[in-house]
């Protein structure tokens, strides 16, 4: 008998994390969903992903008990597939609307509700795990860092006492060449290559960068080793100051331009350090992308 494929469904499919994990989890033969809203100008962008599937679901226009009863067909066929498959399912939730708009409280409490939707949508359909896309800004007073650990920590309750693992994945920052173009490796790689002048915070306080094949591989190998329910910082084993890693872009790209280290504001958010030992003991002995070498793939 055929081993049965694992499901992954993937919200924010469309954003850069989502569409990374997505391309690997088919590479692991995976059934992948993503779920899209069906107004996203974005959907387009998955076309080229051969094999996913799409949802058109928008968590805003539907309630809890909603689910049962959604008027696409196609998008009905597909949940009534996946309820019924029996398979190992995984809900990988990264949407997160207004990441830019921090500090706008009433912006992020929509993103708790919306997240809400999506973990009863898990348990209806019987989902192994809920694998949540925190941030390393939950241990910063903004709106958007206390929006995204208000959740986790009523996802945690809420899944006690169900079959559903809850996977809270503390990112710091992931790079890559699919980041969005105005993010600061993006933008610092684009400058050095082109030899402009950047002006820049201090960079005067810790960091940690996590290449985009690393950050995939690590989702892939929670879901392998069927972690246990639990806080993993996602990093990668380099944390130092900012300034250094700046300074390591401009070496490796052999830049002459100048670093204007001090003509910005540093940034009000606390700098968390990462500790990566209960993601290390939970998907076991991993060797991550040195720095220099993820720029040049950039």
């Amino acid at each position: 008998m055929a081993k049965k494929r694992k499901i992954a469904i993937i919200t924010g499919v469309t954003s850069f994390l989502g569409r990374s994990t997505a391309k690997y989890l088919l590479s692991k033969n995976f059934l992948v969903f993503g779920i899209v809203r069906p107004d996203s100008e974005k959907i387009s962008e998955l076309d080229s992903i051969e094999g996913l599937n799409i949802i058109k679901l928008d968590f805003n226009d539907l309630s809890s008990n909603e689910f049962d009863n959604i008027s696409n067909s196609e998008t009905f066929e597909h949940i009534k597939v996946i309820k019924e498959s029996r398979n190992d399912i995984s809900v990988i939730h990264f949407a997160w609307g207004s990441t830019l708009d921090r500090n706008n409280f009433a912006k992020q409490m929509l993103n708790v509700d919306m997240s809400i939707k999506v973990l009863h949508f898990a348990k209806m359909i019987n989902a192994s795990r809920f694998i949540f896309a925190g941030s390393q800004a939950e241990e910063s007073d903004s709106a958007y860092g206390l929006a995204k650990k208000q959740f986790a920590d009523y996802a945690i309750k809420e899944t006690k006492f169900l079959d559903m693992r809850f996977i809270h994945m503390r990112i710091f920052s992931i790079y890559g060449k699919e980041d969005r173009e105005t993010s600061l490796i993006k933008t610092l790689v684009k400058n050095c290559k082109e030899n402009v002048d950047m002006s820049l915070s201090s960079c005067n306080y810790m960091w940690n960068f996590l290449y985009i094949d690393d950050f995939v591989s690590i989702i892939y190998k929670l879901i392998d080793k069927d972690a246990h329910t639990g806080v993993y910082d996602i990093a990668s084993d380099d944390t130092r100051l900012l300034k250094d890693y700046v300074i390591e872009v401009h070496e490796a790209l052999g830049a002459k331009s100048n670093l204007n280290f001090g003509e910005r504001q540093d940034s009000a958010e606390k700098f968390a350090i990462p500790d990566i030992s209960d993601t290390l003991n939970a998907i076991g002995k991993f060797k991550f992308t040195a720095f220099r070498d993820g720029i040049l793939g950039v």
